[in-house]
């Protein structure tokens, strides 16, 4: 991830201003300084709201609302090092820290370091699953990256606990996916699909099959879809993740269907 321009700002303010208090559950103070960094940085100064984050943290240094919020504010500025020694901290201090641990895949992520991520995923649905606030324990996905194209952050929603003949695994979209479930690139998996290429001995039996489908609205109404990949079985992320780079590149073609919107979208100015 690079620098953030204001109007890659969009997507990040959207989500720190939604996320539900409990989000923020786990402060350990409620320090007005914190406050003015958030508005800093809704207004666009990524640099002045981290300043003081900081500053808090020069008197507060175990804080956990500074800590999360300095590491934020550094993912944003690409110091994913800073920002990944916050949040080192802040988990050893709070292990079931549930934003921490939705920021620590992404930071991870960024810094491929893959194994720290996987380390971090797992630490996360634990969160989940072991948290006291109702808000957290009902949680059924999480941001698992943002993917920075021009201007744009491309988000990443891990649908983690879906399954079943019919759901969507993963979902790529530019924006807060959970706004637009339909929306987007989308590993997806459905019961006709698999039904289909059972009957024409494409896969094995017992199998399941995956699309990587990429989902526009038209104009007129109703959607435009775009085939762009089959998995037989459940692919891993990593799998997708590399064909979706490939599209957000504008290196692969639809196997089916008219290129959609988010194709090429990295070489876009």
């Amino acid at each position: 991830m690079r620098m953030i321009r204001a109007i890659g700002l969009i997507a990040m303010v959207a989500v720190v201003m939604i996320w539900p208090p409990a989000a923020w559950a786990q402060a350990s103070r409620n320090l007005p300084e914190l406050d003015q960094a958030i508005a800093k940085y809704n207004n666009g100064d990524v640099s002045g709201a981290l300043a003081m984050a900081e500053k808090v943290l020069t008197h507060f240094p175990d804080d956990e609302n500074a800590l999360y919020r300095s590491a934020l504010f550094n993912f944003q500025l690409n110091n994913l090092d800073a920002a990944r020694g916050r949040l080192e901290r802040l988990v050893k201090l709070s292990g079931s820290y549930f934003s921490a641990w939705e920021l620590m895949v992404q930071v991870t992520q960024a810094q491929g370091d893959l194994a720290r991520r996987d380390e971090a995923i797992d630490r996360l649905k634990l969160a989940i699953k072991t948290a006291v606030d109702p808000d957290i324990r009902v949680k059924s996905d999480f941001i698992r990256e943002r993917i920075r194209a021009g201007d744009q952050d491309v988000m990443v929603a891990d649908y983690f606990t879906r399954g079943g003949s019919d759901f969507t695994r993963y979902q790529f979209l530019v924006g807060d996916p959970r706004t637009m479930p339909d929306r987007g690139l989308l590993l997806r998996t459905d019961a006709n699909t698999t039904a289909n290429w059972a009957d024409t001995a494409l896969m094995p039996p017992d199998s399941q099959l995956f699309h990587l489908d990429m989902i526009d609205p038209k104009p007129e109404g109703g959607d435009r879809v775009a085939i762009y990949a089959y998995f037989v079985g459940e692919p891993t992320y990593d799998v997708v993740r590399a064909k979706v780079m490939e599209i957000l590149r504008g290196e692969a073609q639809p196997l089916s269907g008219e290129p959609g919107s988010l194709q090429g979208i990295m070489k876009r100015k």
